[in-house]
């Protein structure tokens, strides 16, 4: 039986900062429920905008090796999330669309998984000096020290959510970050919604849950998700060596 995650990064929870459900959000938990009558698999979701997570602070723009995996900048819940995507076989992504792309809480999250390609090393020890980064780029050259990116060959999609222009930009975006972190796609691995601007919030609703085409594509999306952690279940994929130092 697969474990599936989906992390959602909406703002919006019911009852707090809205009187409904984000559209994504309902999307997302469409998929896992199809997910689930398919294959039996219970999807739990994570909120993002709920959980304490705090930007990037470059550490790995500076030196590779100052950045470690993972990421030691913080005591936040980056950790938490991350052994659970480690630890799902398939990753559902939901966002809504703001300024025409991904949430920043969303964005805030992704740019923490440069830490995934990090050396792993003794947290309570690491102190982030040259001394420790040089030490650590010969121990990764001479292979004394090994780093593999523990999200090769996870399953992905992607969904989102939005009543403007900017869809299409979003898939694009998460898309590309999930696939530069060794994802993998099933045929048609992305949802979306578009409701319109000047519509009304109930037209908007309204049109969301008589969406045939949407509900269809939910179904199609489950089952290919499904099929695609079998097809690549326990396969192993080929990684870029993390010899970092230079000739």
């Amino acid at each position: 039986m697969p474990t599936v995650l989906g992390i959602t990064s909406s703002p919006r929870l019911k009852n707090s900062t809205a009187i409904f459900e984000s559209l994504s959000g309902i999307m997302l938990q469409g998929v896992l429920d199809k997910i689930h009558e398919i294959s039996g698999a219970r999807g739990e979701t994570i909120h993002l905008s709920q959980l304490n997570i705090h930007p990037c602070r470059g550490c790995f723009s500076d030196m590779e090796t100052r950045c470690h995996f993972l990421c030691d900048c913080y005591d936040d819940d980056f950790k938490m999330v991350a052994g659970k995507m480690m630890a799902a076989h398939g990753i559902i992504f939901a966002s809504p669309t703001y300024m025409f792309g991904m949430s920043s809480v969303l964005k805030r999250f992704f740019e923490r998984w440069i830490s995934f390609k990090a050396p792993p090393i003794d947290q309570g020890a690491a102190d982030k000096s040259l001394d420790e980064c040089f030490d650590l780029l010969h121990k990764l050259d001479n292979g004394t020290l090994k780093a593999s990116n523990p999200l090769e060959g996870k399953v992905g999609a992607v969904v989102i959510a939005g009543s403007e222009l900017g869809q299409d930009s979003a898939i694009r975006e998460i898309m590309l970050a999930l696939n530069l972190y060794g994802f993998v796609f099933p045929p048609h691995a992305f949802l979306y919604h578009t409701g319109h601007s000047m519509q009304s919030l109930e037209d908007v609703r309204r049109s969301f849950y008589e969406n045939k085409w949407l509900a269809a594509a939910t179904e199609s999306l489950a089952h290919n998700f499904v099929q695609m952690i079998r097809l690549t279940r326990g396969a192993s994929w080929h990684q870029i060596p993390r010899t970092l130092v230079q000739e």
